[in-house]
């Protein structure tokens, strides 16, 4: 197995129940903001963009069709060698599981 897998692996196990945790106890709109801000920082030439007037129910929508997954890998940068970069969106989320722990 590659070291960038096994690192997938051992981030999917240790971070992504903590994620999902974190971004359930947010009310919908910070929860849209959070999301927002992830998605552009791993698309800054793509941004999110507002679909509707209710960018929120769109957010909805696009997270019921791509699940909160989606949004956890861009929260990580995986080299080949394993060695991973965890963005700053994902450090946050982190520091308030342990808050609210």
């Amino acid at each position: 197995m590659e070291r960038a897998d096994l690192t997938w692996a051992f981030l999917t196990t240790y971070y992504f129940p903590k994620f999902k945790v974190v971004l359930r106890s947010m009310k919908w709109d910070e929860r849209y903001e959070y999301l927002c801000e992830l998605y552009n920082d791993f698309n800054p030439d793509q941004p999110w963009e507002k679909r509707s007037t209710e960018p929120i129910k769109d957010m909805i929508e696009y997270v019921a069709r791509k699940d909160y997954f989606h949004f956890f890998c861009m929260g990580f940068t995986v080299a080949d060698t394993g060695h991973y970069t965890i963005h700053t969106k994902m450090r946050e989320a982190m520091a308030t599981f342990r808050r609210i722990r």
